[in-house]
Protein backbone atom coordinates (compact mmCIF):
# COMPACT_ATOMS: atom_id res chain seq x y z
CA UNK A 1 0.00 0.00 0.00
CA UNK A 2 1.30 3.49 -1.16
CA UNK A 3 1.98 5.58 2.15
CA UNK A 4 -0.51 7.87 2.76
CA UNK A 5 -0.71 11.10 1.72
CA UNK A 6 0.02 14.59 4.37
CA UNK A 7 -3.39 16.16 5.40
CA UNK A 8 -4.92 18.45 2.53
CA UNK A 9 -3.87 21.68 2.10
CA UNK A 10 -5.19 24.39 4.11
CA UNK A 11 -5.26 26.42 1.25
CA UNK A 12 -8.89 25.39 -0.47
CA UNK A 13 -7.48 26.38 -4.03
CA UNK A 14 -4.17 23.84 -3.53
CA UNK A 15 -3.92 20.23 -3.43
CA UNK A 16 -1.53 17.99 -2.02
CA UNK A 17 -0.45 14.84 -4.59
CA UNK A 18 2.43 11.88 -4.28
CA UNK A 19 4.02 11.83 -7.45
CA UNK A 20 4.57 8.41 -8.64
CA UNK A 21 5.80 8.55 -11.87
CA UNK A 22 6.36 10.58 -15.49
CA UNK A 23 3.96 10.60 -18.28
CA UNK A 24 4.95 10.76 -22.10
CA UNK A 25 5.86 14.56 -21.06
CA UNK A 26 8.21 14.16 -18.72
CA UNK A 27 6.09 15.39 -16.04
CA UNK A 28 5.66 13.56 -12.41
CA UNK A 29 2.04 12.45 -11.91
CA UNK A 30 0.09 10.86 -8.65
CA UNK A 31 -3.14 10.72 -7.04
CA UNK A 32 -4.55 14.18 -4.87
CA UNK A 33 -5.68 14.34 -1.38
CA UNK A 34 -9.22 15.19 -3.31
CA UNK A 35 -9.17 12.24 -5.41
CA UNK A 36 -8.34 12.26 -9.08
CA UNK A 37 -4.64 12.38 -10.63
CA UNK A 38 -2.64 15.09 -11.94
CA UNK A 39 0.27 16.25 -14.27
CA UNK A 40 2.82 18.11 -12.39
CA UNK A 41 5.86 19.79 -14.31
CA UNK A 42 8.84 20.17 -12.66
CA UNK A 43 8.18 17.33 -10.45
CA UNK A 44 9.77 13.59 -9.32
CA UNK A 45 8.73 10.44 -8.38
CA UNK A 46 8.62 9.85 -4.37
CA UNK A 47 8.08 13.53 -3.66
CA UNK A 48 4.67 14.95 -2.47
CA UNK A 49 4.23 18.74 -3.41
CA UNK A 50 1.51 21.03 -2.90
CA UNK A 51 -0.40 21.86 -6.07
CA UNK A 52 -2.50 24.21 -8.11
CA UNK A 53 -5.03 22.68 -10.52
CA UNK A 54 -4.99 24.31 -13.59
CA UNK A 55 -6.63 22.85 -17.21
CA UNK A 56 -7.18 19.31 -17.79
CA UNK A 57 -5.37 16.55 -15.50
CA UNK A 58 -2.71 19.09 -14.96
CA UNK A 59 -1.46 20.89 -11.77
CA UNK A 60 0.69 24.25 -11.39
CA UNK A 61 3.79 23.05 -8.82
CA UNK A 62 3.70 25.56 -5.46
CA UNK A 63 5.77 24.06 -3.13
CA UNK A 64 7.34 20.96 -2.70
CA UNK A 65 6.88 19.47 0.89
CA UNK A 66 8.85 16.00 0.63
CA UNK A 67 11.69 16.31 -2.13
CA UNK A 68 13.50 13.41 -4.01
CA UNK A 69 17.41 13.20 -2.87
CA UNK A 70 17.72 14.14 -6.67
CA UNK A 71 16.41 17.09 -6.27
CA UNK A 72 18.67 19.61 -7.31
CA UNK A 73 18.96 23.32 -7.53
CA UNK A 74 18.29 24.61 -11.23
CA UNK A 75 21.27 25.81 -13.05
CA UNK A 76 19.50 28.27 -15.01
CA UNK A 77 17.93 31.30 -13.59
CA UNK A 78 15.30 30.99 -16.40
CA UNK A 79 14.11 27.72 -15.54
CA UNK A 80 10.69 26.58 -14.82
CA UNK A 81 9.20 29.88 -17.09
CA UNK A 82 11.32 28.85 -20.15
CA UNK A 83 9.77 26.23 -22.40
CA UNK A 84 13.21 24.95 -23.02
CA UNK A 85 14.47 22.66 -20.38
CA UNK A 86 11.91 19.98 -18.23
CA UNK A 87 14.25 18.40 -16.30
CA UNK A 88 16.72 20.81 -14.44
CA UNK A 89 15.60 19.94 -11.16
CA UNK A 90 17.24 16.49 -11.78
CA UNK A 91 20.70 15.51 -10.82
CA UNK A 92 22.42 14.54 -13.96
CA UNK A 93 23.00 10.87 -13.26
CA UNK A 94 19.59 10.84 -11.60
CA UNK A 95 18.55 11.79 -15.29
CA UNK A 96 20.05 8.92 -16.95
CA UNK A 97 19.33 6.66 -14.69
CA UNK A 98 15.46 7.16 -14.91
CA UNK A 99 15.72 7.55 -19.48
CA UNK A 100 17.29 3.83 -18.31
CA UNK A 101 14.37 2.87 -16.43
CA UNK A 102 11.86 4.12 -18.50
CA UNK A 103 13.40 2.10 -21.64
CA UNK A 104 13.60 -0.85 -20.16
CA UNK A 105 10.01 -0.57 -18.80
CA UNK A 106 8.59 -0.32 -21.95
CA UNK A 107 10.86 -2.68 -23.55
CA UNK A 108 9.42 -5.38 -21.17
CA UNK A 109 6.11 -4.31 -22.31
CA UNK A 110 6.96 -5.17 -25.62
CA UNK A 111 8.58 -8.64 -24.81
CA UNK A 112 11.80 -7.19 -26.69
CA UNK A 113 15.02 -7.84 -24.94
CA UNK A 114 18.68 -7.29 -26.29
CA UNK A 115 20.29 -10.42 -27.01
CA UNK A 116 23.88 -9.42 -27.21
CA UNK A 117 24.16 -7.19 -24.19
CA UNK A 118 21.89 -5.53 -21.60
CA UNK A 119 20.59 -2.06 -22.57
CA UNK A 120 22.88 0.90 -20.94
CA UNK A 121 22.95 4.92 -22.15
CA UNK A 122 26.17 6.63 -23.33
CA UNK A 123 26.14 10.26 -21.51
CA UNK A 124 26.61 13.42 -22.79
CA UNK A 125 28.09 17.05 -21.37
CA UNK A 126 25.04 17.90 -19.13
CA UNK A 127 25.15 22.13 -20.42
CA UNK A 128 26.49 23.87 -23.21
CA UNK A 129 25.90 20.64 -25.95
CA UNK A 130 23.62 21.91 -28.14
CA UNK A 131 24.80 23.60 -31.64
CA UNK A 132 21.27 25.49 -32.68
CA UNK A 133 19.00 27.79 -30.85
CA UNK A 134 16.05 29.69 -32.52
CA UNK A 135 15.86 32.81 -30.78
CA UNK A 136 12.32 34.69 -31.39
CA UNK A 137 12.39 38.61 -31.37
CA UNK A 138 9.05 39.99 -30.02
CA UNK A 139 7.31 43.22 -30.93
CA UNK A 140 7.75 44.88 -27.68
CA UNK A 141 11.39 44.31 -27.19
CA UNK A 142 11.50 40.83 -25.60
CA UNK A 143 14.17 38.15 -27.35
CA UNK A 144 14.71 34.69 -26.30
CA UNK A 145 12.30 31.66 -26.08
CA UNK A 146 8.83 30.76 -25.50
CA UNK A 147 7.35 30.98 -22.39
CA UNK A 148 6.19 27.12 -20.96
CA UNK A 149 2.68 26.09 -22.63
CA UNK A 150 2.31 29.99 -24.27
CA UNK A 151 2.62 30.95 -27.89
CA UNK A 152 2.18 34.76 -27.37
CA UNK A 153 4.84 35.22 -24.68
CA UNK A 154 8.67 35.55 -24.68
CA UNK A 155 11.11 34.68 -22.01
CA UNK A 156 14.05 37.49 -22.54
CA UNK A 157 16.95 35.68 -21.99
CA UNK A 158 19.95 36.66 -20.81
CA UNK A 159 21.67 33.26 -20.65
CA UNK A 160 20.95 29.42 -21.99
CA UNK A 161 22.83 26.74 -20.39
CA UNK A 162 22.16 24.43 -23.10
CA UNK A 163 24.59 26.39 -25.52
CA UNK A 164 28.35 27.12 -25.29
CA UNK A 165 28.85 30.48 -24.21
CA UNK A 166 30.05 32.14 -27.36
CA UNK A 167 26.79 31.15 -29.34
CA UNK A 168 24.48 32.99 -26.17
CA UNK A 169 27.49 36.00 -26.59
CA UNK A 170 26.92 36.24 -30.21
CA UNK A 171 22.57 35.87 -29.88
CA UNK A 172 22.31 38.61 -27.29
CA UNK A 173 25.26 41.03 -29.61
CA UNK A 174 22.89 40.45 -32.58
CA UNK A 175 20.07 41.26 -30.74
CA UNK A 176 22.10 44.26 -29.18
CA UNK A 177 22.75 46.21 -32.33
CA UNK A 178 18.82 45.27 -33.80
CA UNK A 179 17.74 47.81 -30.76
CA UNK A 180 20.44 50.24 -31.56
CA UNK A 181 19.22 50.58 -34.89
CA UNK A 182 15.52 50.28 -34.27
CA UNK A 183 14.57 47.58 -36.45
CA UNK A 184 11.41 46.50 -36.33
CA UNK A 185 10.01 43.44 -34.63
CA UNK A 186 7.19 41.15 -36.02
CA UNK A 187 4.16 41.40 -34.00
CA UNK A 188 2.64 37.70 -34.04
CA UNK A 189 -1.03 38.70 -32.77
CA UNK A 190 -1.51 41.64 -35.47
CA UNK A 191 0.94 39.77 -37.79
CA UNK A 192 3.06 43.36 -38.62
CA UNK A 193 6.41 42.56 -40.66
CA UNK A 194 9.73 42.47 -39.31
CA UNK A 195 12.62 40.25 -37.54
CA UNK A 196 11.10 37.23 -36.53
CA UNK A 197 13.94 34.94 -35.41
CA UNK A 198 17.62 34.46 -34.75
CA UNK A 199 18.81 31.42 -35.69
CA UNK A 200 22.45 30.82 -34.42
CA UNK A 201 24.33 27.39 -35.93
CA UNK A 202 27.89 26.35 -34.64
CA UNK A 203 30.03 23.66 -34.87
CA UNK A 204 31.14 22.20 -31.89
CA UNK A 205 34.48 20.45 -33.24
CA UNK A 206 35.53 23.07 -35.72
CA UNK A 207 34.28 26.31 -34.31
CA UNK A 208 32.67 27.94 -37.24
CA UNK A 209 29.13 30.12 -36.28
CA UNK A 210 26.27 30.88 -38.65
CA UNK A 211 23.73 33.29 -38.07
CA UNK A 212 20.70 33.44 -40.03
CA UNK A 213 18.07 36.10 -39.73
CA UNK A 214 14.52 34.77 -40.42
CA UNK A 215 12.27 37.96 -41.46
CA UNK A 216 9.42 39.80 -43.61
CA UNK A 217 10.94 40.92 -47.32
CA UNK A 218 13.48 43.69 -45.69
CA UNK A 219 16.78 44.82 -45.85
CA UNK A 220 19.14 44.37 -42.97
CA UNK A 221 22.31 46.49 -42.76
CA UNK A 222 25.81 44.94 -42.62
CA UNK A 223 26.39 46.48 -39.11
CA UNK A 224 24.07 43.71 -37.40
CA UNK A 225 26.93 41.37 -38.37
CA UNK A 226 30.29 42.90 -39.38
CA UNK A 227 33.13 42.04 -36.44
CA UNK A 228 30.98 39.53 -34.94
CA UNK A 229 33.75 37.38 -33.31
CA UNK A 230 33.73 33.23 -35.46
CA UNK A 231 30.69 34.19 -37.64
CA UNK A 232 31.82 32.70 -41.28
CA UNK A 233 28.18 32.65 -42.73
CA UNK A 234 25.45 35.31 -42.54
CA UNK A 235 21.82 34.18 -44.06
CA UNK A 236 18.43 35.52 -43.82
CA UNK A 237 15.86 33.56 -44.24
CA UNK A 238 12.78 36.05 -46.24
CA UNK A 239 9.37 34.70 -44.74
CA UNK A 240 6.30 36.75 -46.52
CA UNK A 241 3.30 34.42 -45.08
CA UNK A 242 2.51 36.60 -42.12
CA UNK A 243 0.01 33.71 -40.72
CA UNK A 244 3.42 31.38 -40.69
CA UNK A 245 5.41 31.45 -37.80
CA UNK A 246 8.21 29.30 -38.53
CA UNK A 247 11.74 29.79 -38.07
CA UNK A 248 12.46 28.57 -41.36
CA UNK A 249 11.79 30.79 -45.10
CA UNK A 250 13.66 31.29 -48.48
CA UNK A 251 17.67 31.03 -47.85
CA UNK A 252 19.40 34.51 -49.17
CA UNK A 253 23.34 34.50 -48.64
CA UNK A 254 24.51 37.89 -46.80
CA UNK A 255 27.84 37.36 -46.22
CA UNK A 256 30.48 34.29 -45.28
CA UNK A 257 30.14 30.73 -46.53
CA UNK A 258 27.71 29.26 -48.42
CA UNK A 259 27.29 26.05 -45.10
CA UNK A 260 28.76 26.22 -41.89
CA UNK A 261 30.84 22.50 -40.97
CA UNK A 262 30.91 20.08 -38.34
CA UNK A 263 33.38 17.07 -37.93
CA UNK A 264 32.27 13.55 -37.12
CA UNK A 265 34.82 10.71 -36.66
CA UNK A 266 37.36 12.71 -38.92
CA UNK A 267 34.38 13.39 -41.53
CA UNK A 268 34.03 16.87 -42.41
CA UNK A 269 30.53 17.93 -42.66
CA UNK A 270 28.80 21.07 -44.76
CA UNK A 271 25.49 22.20 -43.17
CA UNK A 272 23.66 24.24 -44.97
CA UNK A 273 21.12 27.21 -43.39
CA UNK A 274 18.43 24.92 -43.41
CA UNK A 275 19.71 21.49 -42.54
CA UNK A 276 19.19 19.03 -39.86
CA UNK A 277 21.91 17.96 -38.16
CA UNK A 278 21.98 16.21 -34.90
CA UNK A 279 21.72 19.03 -31.84
CA UNK A 280 24.48 17.27 -30.09
CA UNK A 281 27.76 16.45 -31.95
CA UNK A 282 29.09 14.96 -29.43
CA UNK A 283 26.98 12.59 -28.68
CA UNK A 284 25.91 11.98 -32.87
CA UNK A 285 29.93 10.84 -32.48
CA UNK A 286 28.88 8.25 -30.05
CA UNK A 287 26.41 7.44 -31.75
CA UNK A 288 27.88 7.45 -35.41
CA UNK A 289 30.57 5.31 -33.65
CA UNK A 290 28.34 2.99 -32.53
CA UNK A 291 26.62 1.95 -35.87
CA UNK A 292 30.12 1.15 -37.44
CA UNK A 293 31.04 -1.30 -34.38
CA UNK A 294 27.80 -2.82 -34.91
CA UNK A 295 27.74 -3.51 -39.04
CA UNK A 296 31.36 -4.06 -38.92
CA UNK A 297 30.38 -7.86 -37.45
CA UNK A 298 28.60 -8.44 -40.63
CA UNK A 299 29.24 -11.69 -42.59
CA UNK A 300 29.88 -10.06 -45.85
CA UNK A 301 29.81 -6.68 -47.08
CA UNK A 302 27.22 -5.90 -49.09
CA UNK A 303 25.35 -2.59 -49.69
CA UNK A 304 23.45 0.06 -47.74
CA UNK A 305 20.35 1.47 -47.89
CA UNK A 306 20.08 4.68 -45.41
CA UNK A 307 16.32 5.47 -45.32
CA UNK A 308 15.68 9.44 -44.12
CA UNK A 309 19.56 10.06 -44.42
CA UNK A 310 19.20 14.13 -44.31
CA UNK A 311 22.81 15.48 -45.67
CA UNK A 312 24.12 11.92 -45.40
CA UNK A 313 25.53 11.51 -41.30
CA UNK A 314 25.66 7.93 -41.26
CA UNK A 315 26.08 6.95 -45.06
CA UNK A 316 29.19 8.96 -45.06
CA UNK A 317 30.31 7.61 -41.95
CA UNK A 318 29.56 3.69 -43.04
CA UNK A 319 30.48 4.23 -46.25
CA UNK A 320 34.22 2.25 -46.39
CA UNK A 321 32.38 -1.01 -44.83
CA UNK A 322 29.63 -1.66 -48.15
CA UNK A 323 30.08 -2.23 -51.30
CA UNK A 324 27.28 0.36 -52.35
CA UNK A 325 25.19 3.02 -50.70
CA UNK A 326 22.23 4.11 -51.37
CA UNK A 327 20.72 7.48 -49.42
CA UNK A 328 16.68 8.15 -49.63
CA UNK A 329 15.37 11.53 -48.58
CA UNK A 330 12.49 13.68 -49.37
CA UNK A 331 13.72 16.62 -48.86
CA UNK A 332 15.77 17.75 -52.29
CA UNK A 333 17.84 20.57 -50.11
CA UNK A 334 19.02 17.91 -48.07
CA UNK A 335 19.54 15.75 -50.80
CA UNK A 336 22.02 18.51 -52.24
CA UNK A 337 24.16 18.43 -49.25
CA UNK A 338 24.52 15.12 -48.50
CA UNK A 339 26.01 14.69 -51.93
CA UNK A 340 28.46 17.68 -51.16
CA UNK A 341 29.17 15.70 -48.64
CA UNK A 342 29.97 12.14 -50.14
CA UNK A 343 32.36 13.38 -52.71
CA UNK A 344 34.75 11.07 -53.48
CA UNK A 345 32.51 8.07 -51.79
CA UNK A 346 30.82 5.62 -53.74
CA UNK A 347 27.33 6.60 -52.75
CA UNK A 348 24.32 7.57 -54.27
CA UNK A 349 21.47 9.95 -52.68
CA UNK A 350 18.25 9.61 -54.35
CA UNK A 351 15.42 12.76 -53.37
CA UNK A 352 12.22 10.36 -53.01
CA UNK A 353 9.86 9.55 -50.20
CA UNK A 354 10.54 6.03 -48.44
CA UNK A 355 7.72 4.13 -49.39
CA UNK A 356 7.85 5.28 -53.04
CA UNK A 357 11.03 4.55 -53.48
CA UNK A 358 11.01 0.71 -51.44
CA UNK A 359 7.67 -0.21 -53.98
CA UNK A 360 9.78 -0.45 -57.02
CA UNK A 361 12.25 -3.16 -57.38
CA UNK A 362 15.91 -2.28 -56.04
CA UNK A 363 19.57 -3.74 -56.37
CA UNK A 364 19.93 -6.04 -52.97
CA UNK A 365 20.89 -4.43 -49.57
CA UNK A 366 22.80 -6.17 -46.58
CA UNK A 367 21.47 -4.17 -44.37
CA UNK A 368 19.02 -1.16 -44.17
CA UNK A 369 19.49 1.85 -41.82
CA UNK A 370 16.20 3.86 -40.81
CA UNK A 371 15.96 7.30 -38.77
CA UNK A 372 12.79 8.68 -39.25
CA UNK A 373 10.94 11.66 -37.61
CA UNK A 374 9.39 11.35 -34.12
CA UNK A 375 6.29 9.82 -35.67
CA UNK A 376 8.26 6.94 -36.28
CA UNK A 377 7.78 4.56 -39.41
CA UNK A 378 4.69 4.48 -41.23
CA UNK A 379 2.47 0.85 -41.53
CA UNK A 380 3.17 1.15 -45.39
CA UNK A 381 7.09 1.43 -44.63
CA UNK A 382 7.04 -1.63 -42.02
CA UNK A 383 4.89 -3.45 -44.61
CA UNK A 384 7.84 -2.98 -46.95
CA UNK A 385 10.23 -3.14 -45.39
CA UNK A 386 8.68 -6.71 -44.24
CA UNK A 387 8.23 -7.65 -47.79
CA UNK A 388 12.21 -6.83 -49.03
CA UNK A 389 13.41 -9.08 -45.23
CA UNK A 390 16.57 -7.13 -44.95
CA UNK A 391 19.30 -9.32 -43.37
CA UNK A 392 20.21 -6.58 -41.25
CA UNK A 393 17.94 -3.52 -39.94
CA UNK A 394 19.67 0.03 -37.74
CA UNK A 395 16.84 1.47 -36.39
CA UNK A 396 17.89 5.03 -35.00
CA UNK A 397 15.09 6.65 -33.20
CA UNK A 398 14.83 10.77 -31.84
CA UNK A 399 11.61 8.99 -30.02
CA UNK A 400 12.25 5.74 -27.90
CA UNK A 401 8.65 4.92 -27.49
CA UNK A 402 7.17 5.29 -31.09
CA UNK A 403 10.40 3.22 -32.50
CA UNK A 404 10.03 0.52 -29.84
CA UNK A 405 6.21 0.26 -31.64
CA UNK A 406 7.90 0.05 -34.89
CA UNK A 407 10.40 -2.87 -33.55
CA UNK A 408 7.94 -4.80 -31.70
CA UNK A 409 5.91 -4.62 -35.65
CA UNK A 410 9.07 -6.30 -37.18
CA UNK A 411 9.50 -9.14 -34.36
CA UNK A 412 7.91 -11.65 -36.44
CA UNK A 413 10.93 -11.75 -39.26
CA UNK A 414 13.46 -9.81 -37.20
CA UNK A 415 14.90 -10.35 -33.12
CA UNK A 416 16.53 -7.88 -30.88
CA UNK A 417 20.58 -8.14 -31.37
CA UNK A 418 21.30 -4.98 -29.23
CA UNK A 419 20.15 -1.58 -28.37
CA UNK A 420 21.82 1.12 -26.55
CA UNK A 421 20.47 4.39 -26.02
CA UNK A 422 22.28 8.12 -26.45
CA UNK A 423 21.91 11.13 -24.27
CA UNK A 424 21.02 13.37 -27.12
CA UNK A 425 19.15 16.10 -24.52
CA UNK A 426 20.12 16.18 -21.14
CA UNK A 427 18.05 18.52 -19.10
CA UNK A 428 15.10 16.80 -20.87
CA UNK A 429 13.18 13.89 -20.83
CA UNK A 430 14.22 12.64 -24.56
CA UNK A 431 16.63 10.07 -25.53
CA UNK A 432 17.56 8.56 -28.76
CA UNK A 433 17.55 4.88 -29.14
CA UNK A 434 19.70 2.61 -31.85
CA UNK A 435 18.88 -1.17 -32.35
CA UNK A 436 20.31 -3.46 -34.70
CA UNK A 437 17.94 -6.56 -35.86
CA UNK A 438 18.58 -9.23 -37.53
CA UNK A 439 16.46 -11.16 -39.77
CA UNK A 440 15.21 -14.82 -38.37
CA UNK A 441 16.21 -17.66 -39.99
Amino acid sequence: MPDALPARSKHPALRVCRIEQFDAKGRGTGPTDTGGRLAVPYTIPGEVVEVEKLRRQEGRLRRVLEPSPVRIEPACAHFGVCGGCAWQHIDYAAQRQLKLDQIRERLSALDLCPEEESLCLEPSPPYAYRNRMDFIWWHDGRFGLRERGKWFSVVDLHECRLLPEEVMHTALEVNRRARALGLPFRDAKRQTPGLRYLVVRRGIFTGDLMVNFVSDPMDLPASLWEGLEGVTSVYQLVNDNLENDLSDGIPARLWGNPSYQERILDRIFEVGPRSFFQPNPAVAEKMAAYVRDRVSHRERRGGLLDLYCGIGLFSVCLADLFDHVTGVENNPEAVHWARINAAGLPISFVADDAETWLASPRREFDTLLVDPPRTGLHPRVIQAVLGQLFPNIVYVSCNPGRGLEDIAALAPHYRLHSARLFDQFPQTPHVELIAFLVRRN
